[in-house]
């Protein structure tokens, strides 16, 4: 097994942009102002960690055939970036749970290398949602960040 370098790398910037975001917040008074950052950049340094510790700890050793960015698809990462974008522009519209639904949707089936197991099948769609909503809880009634709900269902 070998460890992942270049996501533990991309990790250690990830932890370095938090810790700017975080210190960039410093000066601000306002709790509605620094809250957000501060959350997001928290939870983005704990994920790293995480991630790197989990590195090192156990390599993974994944089952695509692609190997990163050589062999990856350039079909696939512009369909990724395209899935993300449409979903943003779609939001005012349909707001951010159908379209954050969509796009989780979207970038679960663009991005899965590995085999649809039945459980991938069953389980994933189900993960997604709850996930989501977990964030839509999270944002919209713990941290009050006003979310779009989309003029189609107003």
């Amino acid at each position: 097994m070998k460890t992942d370098g270049g996501g533990m790398v991309v990790a250690a910037v990830f932890i370095l942009l938090a810790v700017v975001a975080i210190w960039d917040t410093t000066e601000m008074t306002d709790a509605d102002s620094f809250v957000f950052p501060r959350a997001i950049a928290v939870t983005m340094i704990g994920f790293s960690i995480l991630f790197i510790v989990l590195q090192l700890i156990r390599p993974s050793t994944g089952t695509n055939d692609e190997a990163g960015i050589v062999g990856g698809s350039t079909l696939r990462r512009i369909g990724l970036v395209l899935a993300m974008v449409i979903s943003s522009l779609l939001m005012p519209w349909l707001g951010f749970l159908v379209s954050g639904v969509l796009a989780f949707g979207s970038v679960m089936v663009l991005a899965m290398y590995d085999e649809w197991t039945l459980f991938r099948r069953l389980f994933f769609p189900v993960i997604g949602i709850v996930i989501v909503f977990g964030f839509y809880f999270m944002f919209a009634e713990l941290l009050l960040v006003p979310l779009p709900v989309g003029t189609l269902f107003e």
